[in-house]
């Protein structure tokens, strides 16, 4: 799966042909090399990773079995187990659930995960907007998948996950 950042790939996202029913791997690589993973089986799994301009901070949506999950992979900062928070979001359980969570995705990094600001939330969610369906489909992973039948999560629901006033861990 193709990640672009103003048209042009930056990364490429590898899953399991089919959803596994055990933990597997979901790796994303840039120039040949993996920069992150995360992991998901069938009830768990990435939803969409969002690329920044600078080709460095990925946004990702991840279904987990306590919330769904949005926080960043930045690789252009120092390598921490400790998810940093910008405000986002702005109830404070929430918050302090989602960056815990997030360092349990993520299997290996070269960067850090922390949880989005308000800009990178918005940058992320003014793009998802703008998909077509067509698109969509093509930046998401898909949350059922039995070979030939695909399904994926609908845009309204990735948009309510990056609600800038989010006050739910389920939005």
């Amino acid at each position: 799966m193709p990640i672009e950042a103003n048209g042009k790939v930056v990364a490429l996202g590898k899953r399991p042909f089919v959803m596994p029913w055990s933990d597997n791997e979901f790796g994303v690589y840039a120039n040949n090399s993996k920069v992150f993973s995360l992991w998901g089986d069938v009830f768990d799994f990435p939803l969409f990773i969002h690329a920044f301009a600078d080709g460095k901070r990925f946004l990702c949506i991840d279904d987990d079995d306590t919330a769904v999950l949005v926080f960043v992979v930045d690789l252009g900062a120092a390598v921490t187990n400790t998810a940093i928070s910008f405000g986002w979001p702005p109830d404070e359980y929430t918050r302090t659930h989602l960056a815990q969570r997030a360092t349990n995705i993520i299997i290996e990094t070269k960067g850090q995960v922390r949880l989005p600001s308000y800009s990178e939330v918005q940058e992320a969610s003014s793009h998802l907007a703008k998909l077509t369906p067509r698109q969509l489909k093509a930046a998401s992973y898909p949350c059922a998948d039995f070979g030939v039948y695909r399904f994926y999560w609908p845009k309204e629901a990735l948009l309510s996950a990056l609600d800038t006033n989010r006050h739910s861990v389920w939005p």
